[in-house]
Parts: C-alpha cells; sequence; structure tokens
C-alpha cells in the first residue's frame, strides 16, 4: 500500500517542474535567421529537423495568461509554446521572440544549415554557440558570444561584449571575429596551420603560439621576424603565420585586448 509520503516522492520522480516542449521544422540545408532572442543558445545536429525546446505558454509565468497565445506589438504570434515565432520563406527560416522578457531556448540546428544571428538591444543576455559545423553570422550589440567547437566558417561582430571561442580541433574554414569595445580570446589546438590577421587600436595582443610575424603597421614595412613565443606583442595591425600557415584567423579588438592560446 502506498502512503501518501510514497505518493509524493513518485510525483516528483515522474512529473517534471515544467513540461519540456518541442517544436521542430526541416531545415536541412536552409538559412536559419534569428532575431532579438534574449538568452539563446544553439547546438548543432547531425540530423534535418530545427528543433526549439522551451516552456510551454512562452516562458510566462502569468496564470491569467493560460490557455492564451503571447502576441507582440508587431503583430507576431508565438507559434512553438516557446516564446518565439517561427517562419519560412524562399528557403529562409526567421525566428523571432514574441515581446520582450524572453527567457533561455535552446534550439537545435542541423549542421547543413547555415545561421545568421542579429541581437541589438539591451535586454536579454549572452549568445551561446555549440557544436556547429555549418556557416556562422553573428552580429551582437550588448551582449557576449561564446563559440565552442564551431567548426564551419566563422564571422562575428560585438560592439559592447567579448568574444570568446574554443577550438577542439583545428579550424579548416575562414574565421573572423571582431569586437569594437571588449577582448577576443581564442583558444586553438597546439598543431592548428594559419594564416594570422591581429589588429587592436587601443589594446594588447597576447599569445603563446610561435608566431612568425610576416607585416605590422608599427615597423612601417613589411619584415619576416620569427618571434620566440611572444607573451605580449602590441603592434597594432599583425599579420603572420602559426606552424607554417594555413586557414584564415583574423581577429580585432579595437579598444580592447586579442588572446590567441594555445590548448
Amino acid at each position: 500500500m502506498l502512503t501518501p509520503l510514497r505518493i509524493f516522492v513518485l510525483l516528483l520522480l515522474t512529473t517534471p517542474l515544467w513540461a519540456q516542449q518541442e517544436f521542430k521544422i526541416n531545415a536541412g540545408g536552409k538559412t536559419v535567421a534569428f532575431s532579438e532572442i534574449d538568452e539563446l543558445t544553439i547546438v548543432g545536429t547531425s540530423g534535418s529537423e530545427l528543433i526549439v525546446e522551451g516552456r510551454p505558454d512562452g516562458s510566462s509565468n502569468d496564470d491569467r495568461a493560460d490557455g492564451l497565445r503571447q502576441i507582440s506589438a508587431s503583430g507576431l504570434k508565438d507559434n512553438t509554446g516557446a516564446g518565439l515565432n517561427v517562419t519560412e520563406s524562399n528557403g529562409t527560416i526567421r525566428i523571432a521572440q514574441v515581446g520582450g522578457n524572453g527567457k533561455h531556448v535552446t534550439v537545435r540546428v542541423p549542421n547543413s544549415a547555415s545561421i545568421t544571428v542579429e541581437q541589438s538591444t539591451h535586454r536579454g543576455g549572452d549568445l551561446t554557440v555549440r557544436d556547429f559545423s555549418g556557416s556562422l553570422d553573428v552580429s551582437m550589440m550588448y551582449h557576449k558570444a561564446e563559440l565552442d567547437n564551431v567548426t564551419g566558417p566563422v564571422a562575428v561582430n560585438t560592439v559592447y561584449d567579448e568574444i570568446v571561442a574554443v577550438w577542439n580541433t583545428a579550424p579548416t574554414q575562414e574565421i573572423r571575429l571582431h569586437s569594437t569595445y571588449s577582448d577576443v580570446d581564442i583558444t586553438l589546438p597546439a598543431a592548428t596551420k594559419a594564416d594570422v590577421r591581429l589588429s587592436t587600436g587601443y589594446g594588447n595582443m597576447y599569445t603563446d603560439f610561435d608566431i612568425n610575424v610576416k607585416s605590422n603597421t608599427v615597423a612601417g614595412n613589411e619584415d619576416d621576424r620569427d618571434y620566440d613565443s611572444p607573451r605580449d606583442v602590441n603592434l597594432g595591425n599583425l599579420g603572420g603565420t602559426i606552424n607554417g600557415g594555413g586557414t584564415l584567423i583574423s581577429l580585432t579588438a579595437t579598444y580592447d585586448n586579442i588572446y590567441l592560446r594555445k590548448q
């Protein structure tokens, strides 16, 4: 016979604190455009479906909203159950937040897709992208962009917050990272072969790679000097190679520092 206490424990084990809800759409080979989502994690997947994971009824804790669907002033409706609006037109899937005060959402995107992300408001938080091998283009105004094992071609621009990126395997696609007022901090496998372009107008450059410097703006001329594991290189604009050269890695931190690390 089940006692009240045992029944309570059984309910805790079998009932989630909030029901997970998924929205799915075929996104293989398509462009996925994220717009103004407060807190977003993107995870690459080998399948063909884009999956939005989130709380039911958007992210509202308002009991009065039970049974209602959130809408925005621009006419967007939550058609995912996660506080997002998803539409598709001419091979592009557009995902936008409905209303303000959005909670964290995770979206799984096929590696065969191309991703663009735009976040221009103060609200919300950081962007995380991990285990994605398609093309990635990000524009962030006030929040951090964090990349983990993103192996496709990458272009990330932030204005007021930093870019932090880690590669577990040597990148084979072009990387361009630019932060205007904060740091660019990347970690690469020690054996990475790359052509590097580093630029900072008012900050410093730090690395534990051996960079074969080909050019810099401070020296005023082309040179070919070997730097023995330079820890602090402040040359304004630096072009060179690591491990003989290879994939282009372009890092710019206009008013802050660049960190180029060995894994």
